[in-house]
């Protein structure tokens, strides 16, 4: 009897030695698989700088690119620039904008501003800046051609993975915003359209520019950029004691862009209000642009779902908390074009 018992056992050990075995096999297989999975950009690391000389300076930005962009893609490109004072990954984090990327397949590169250590600037200085015209900081002072720069990083990025150069896109907020209006004044060859947030159109040598369809996103409750106009600032600063710089807000940049895009008619042709937004615009603008202003009724400077609050700037600080989606706004407006609809 004891014998009889012992066989049944064995062979069950058996059966279950073997079975073991086939599982093992199975996981190293799996697992050779995804070890000679290929990656298509196995040297890029999103969480570093690149970084190189220009005009004297080190400037640096960093790359998003979603895993279903492939060597063989033809993806847009977004840029998105930094509000004063705000890094690249500081901005990646606020807007997460990288989230959207990774939904529709677009590239994203935040660049950054220069940051000059130990300026004596009385406003704006030890803090990443873009020089947009009137505005900001150590780039204001320091004359940055942050217009060739940003040329220059696009290249690098075309040069590097598979952007489609009919569809490059620029936004940003802020001091950011402003610098991706001047990216659309001053480079209109190369970018297809622009939507940014909480800031105006501060310079306007708009020699060989071509229509760019541009869509600003503006809070009613903007503490930093007045919806109506920045006459405060220039109590305190000079850069912006000149009519041009006080004669802004929200509806002026509007009209600007209408002028440079040359839209017919003296009145928007685009008016959708709505209980948290309302939108307004002209539609028919030459070369197939348009110009759009969207007004968040109880928007301040920040319009991202995230806080970006400070102990010293109480403007940067509550988001949205996801009522309105600035990201999507900006994709839905940018997305319908491409250089070659807008010539």
């Amino acid at each position: 009897m004891p014998q009889r018992r012992r066989r049944p056992l064995c062979l069950a050990l058996v059966v279950l030695m073997c079975l073991q075995g086939c599982l093992s096999a199975s996981d190293v297989g799996s697992g050779q698989e995804t070890d000679g999975e290929e990656v298509a950009f196995p040297n890029h690391n999103p969480d570093e700088y690149e970084c190189f000389i220009h005009n004297d300076w080190e400037r640096c930005y960093i790359t998003h690119v979603p895993d279903s962009v492939t060597q063989d893609s033809n993806a847009p490109l977004i840029v998105e620039l930094h509000g004063w004072a705000g890094s690249a990954f500081e901005t990646r984090a606020l807007t997460e904008i990288t989230q959207l990327a990774d939904e529709v397949g677009a590239i994203v590169v935040h660049a950054e501003g220069i940051i000059v250590d130990n300026t004596t600037l009385d406003m704006g200085g030890n803090e990443e800046s873009w020089n947009a015209g009137y505005c900001c900081g150590d780039s204001l002072y320091y004359e940055i051609d942050d217009v060739d720069y940003l040329r220059t990083v696009i290249a690098r990025t075309v040069e590097n993975f598979p952007v489609d150069e009919q569809r490059i896109y620029i936004t940003g907020w802020s001091n950011g915003c402003m610098m991706a209006q001047r990216m659309a004044l001053q480079a209109s060859d190369l970018i297809a359209a622009m939507a940014c947030t909480s800031g105006y159109l501060s310079i306007h040598d708009a020699e060989g520019y071509t229509p760019v369809p541009v869509m600003e996103i503006h809070g009613f409750l903007d503490e930093n950029q007045q919806y109506t106009n920045t006459v405060n600032w220039g109590i305190v600063d000079e850069n912006r004691r000149n009519l041009e710089s006080m004669q802004s807000g929200a509806i002026e940049n509007m009209y600007d862009w209408a002028g440079y895009n040359s839209c017919e008619g003296s009145l928007p042709d685009r008016n959708e209000p709505g209980a948290i937004y309302s939108i307004q615009g002209f539609t028919n603008c030459a070369g197939g642009s348009e110009v759009a202003l969207i007004t968040i009724h109880t928007g301040g400077h920040n319009l991202y779902p995230n806080d970006a609050c400070t102990p010293d700037f109480v403007w940067n600080c509550f988001g949205s908390q996801g009522v309105w989606d600035v990201n999507q706004m900006e994709w839905d407006f940018l997305s319908r074009f491409a250089k070659e609809t807008v010539v």
